[in-house]
């Protein structure tokens, strides 16, 4: 089983730092709507980090009409090849975490991959990340 990146709603303020610091490390601007993490505000006190689960039988994977999204091998992630992704949205629909998202200008989709340095979950004030096995 993969490891995969966990939101923690009751440490989540909604501070959005973790959006900022991967839109910044990953696309080079700070911009959360380009962040592969992202903050759903809550209706009481509770906001909502939705990160790729990695599941096993990925909905997502199973309804890419051109195989976006692929298991790695040797680390078991589902990746998205935002090159052959035609920006379609089944993956989105399929989703049960709503841990896929347009990328808004390019019309691809994006996720958590899981990335070497995390710069979401040490960016976390609050500890509301974490990855589990």
């Amino acid at each position: 089983m993969a490891t995969k990146m966990v939101g923690i709603k009751e440490k989540c303020v909604g501070c959005r730092i973790c959006e900022l610091a991967c839109s910044i490390n990953l696309e080079g601007v700070f911009n959360p709507k380009l962040s592969k993490i992202q903050i759903e505000r809550g209706k009481g006190a509770l906001d909502l980090p939705h990160v790729c689960y990695q599941c096993e039988k990925a909905a997502c994977s199973q309804v890419c009409p051109v195989d976006a999204i692929e298991m790695e091998e040797d680390t078991g992630i589902w990746r998205l090849d935002k090159e052959a992704c035609i920006g379609c949205g089944t993956c989105i629909d399929a989703c049960p975490y709503g841990a896929i998202f347009m990328e808004p200008n390019n019309r691809y989709a994006i996720k958590c991959e899981i990335c070497e340095d995390l710069h979401c979950k040490e960016s976390c004030p609050n500890g509301a990340l974490e990855l589990q096995k």
